[in-house]
């Protein structure tokens, strides 16, 4: 089940929502609260999970039922603990580069029970409880996407959660934010999907300035897509009081690659940081093994995201000018007074790594490594096609033609263009100056303006659910 369907918004949410509260106001006994909390968590998660098919449900299963056992017999053994995470990879490498078909959520669900068996392993988790393991793997806000919560932190704050009463302010900042979320996700991601999936089928016949616009909203279409998801999980999640781990902080206002990566798909990076870097010694052991280590993450995190050499190229990029950075002085190369020159410099690195992050994101959604090539080749010699374009089509939604169709301005030639304008600039407002939804959401005044947001953003996306998407990220 997709967050941007009906059966999400119109049935399943409100019914988790009402029942989690109804549970947390009629028992107020902790250990029985606690039971059926988590078993309403694990029977809506199933439900959500199943209607990705039996085939899903089968694998995640299997595979709990595999960590379950590891867990439940691995009393501090090493030789378990290896066979547990042993086991998960090969699942997951079977699957990814092997199998016929990659089960929704089986990266994420899979890294989650990793990061169970190592911490349970080290005595950061004492006692194991299957209801209480079951909900923290199951738990649907996190589970197709992330954000990868440490046990931990989960159980933290759904006992604090618990101990919260229905507040009507926070179930409306929550619904704000899964409009919110909503919107980026079925208005703005999948609108300009639509344009750069077109742009990729016709490369060869694309103008420059067509090639340039495809790579730009990639860029755009993957930050809304990821950052949509992560709003309306969160969103959910502050209807009960419970609160995410941040995964998406404004990423492409970042000064620097390794400020890029302190913002993009947060808690994967902590995962890699914990699970991977600091194992293989991290930065304990100079700084030559400190770059080797740093480059291995990333050319790791290339292979999960997919097998071809457009997936290692991403890594390697966005690995080597990683370890560049660091040696150069890390974040505090160039480091910005404040001052005129000092806000210039600022938004001379903000722009490096943007177009750099976009370079690489090329690689990323290419086909082949001679597409990629082929967008960059049109770039320069793409020539400058008619004004009025197939391109252009996609984004002239009905709802916004026909209010511009009731000004002057449709009078004019550049009126056909004007849509996708409106949302290349629309788009670059929000993703380089705009606040960040999950602030937005926890700071504003709650009143009649942000009530009316709320219902005409997610009217116009329910309105829009006709032509949804899966989100980019459950692919990997």
């Amino acid at each position: 089940m997709l967050f941007n369907s009906y059966e999400f918004i119109l049935a399943f949410l409100p019914v988790f929502i009402i029942g989690f509260c109804a549970i947390r106001h009629y028992f107020r006994e902790d250990e029985k609260l606690m039971r059926l909390c988590n078993l309403w968590i694990i029977a809506g998660s199933l439900v959500f999970y199943t209607l990705f098919g039996v085939n899903n449900l089968v694998i995640l299963i299997i595979s709990i039922l595999f960590n379950a056992l590891v867990i439940r017999f691995m009393n501090g053994s090493k030789i378990l603990l290896a066979v547990g995470i042993t086991g998960n990879v090969l699942i997951l490498l079977s699957f990814k580069f092997c199998g016929t078909f990659l089960p929704v959520a089986i990266s994420f669900y899979t890294f989650n029970q990793i990061s169970y068996l190592v911490d349970r392993f080290r005595g950061e988790i004492k006692d194991f409880d299957l209801p209480e393991y079951l909900s923290y793997i199951l738990f649907f806000p996190k589970l197709l996407q992330g954000p990868l919560m440490g046990y931990g932190a989960f159980d933290e704050q759904l006992k604090k959660a618990l101990k919260e009463h229905l507040d009507f302010e926070y179930l409306m900042r929550g619904i704000l934010l899964v409009s919110i979320g909503l919107f980026k996700k079925v208005i703005l991601a999948d609108t300009i999907g639509k344009a750069v999936n077109y742009g990729y089928e016709s490369l060869a016949t694309l103008g420059w300035w067509e090639a340039v616009l495809v790579a730009v909203f990639y860029s755009f279409q993957l930050y809304f897509d990821f950052s949509g998801y992560c709003d309306v999980a969160s969103g959910i999640c502050m209807m009960t009081g419970f609160e995410l781990s941040l995964n998406f902080d404004s990423p492409y206002k970042a000064l620097n690659i390794i400020d890029f990566w302190n913002r993009w798909h947060i808690t994967l990076t902590k995962f890699f940081t914990k699970y991977i870097y600091i194992p293989l010694g991290g930065s304990r052991k100079g700084a030559v093994r400190t770059y080797v280590n740093i480059l291995i993450v990333f050319l790791l995190s290339g292979l999960w995201h997919g097998t071809g050499w457009t997936f290692i190229i991403w890594g390697a990029m966005h690995g080597i000018l990683n370890v560049v950075t660091r040696a150069l002085g890390n974040v505090d190369f160039f480091k910005a007074k404040k001052s005129f020159g000092g806000y210039l410099i600022n938004i001379l690195r903000r722009t490096f790594t943007f177009i750099y992050v976009t370079v690489a994101w090329v690689f990323f959604r290419a086909g082949t490594v001679s597409d990629a090539f082929l967008l960059f080749g049109r770039m320069i010699s793409g020539g400058i096609r008619p004004y009025y374009s197939d391109f252009a089509n996609f984004f002239r939604l009905d709802e916004i033609w026909y209010v511009l169709k009731m000004t002057p301005v449709v009078r004019f030639n550049f009126s056909w263009d004007l849509c996708m304008w409106l949302f290349l600039f629309g788009s670059a407002i929000i993703v380089f100056f705009g606040k960040s939804a999950v602030n937005y959401a926890k700071e504003c005044r709650i009143g009649v303006f942000t009530t009316l947001l709320s219902a005409l953003l997610l009217v116009w996306c329910i309105l829009s659910f006709g032509g949804v998407s899966t989100y980019l990220y459950m692919n990997f």
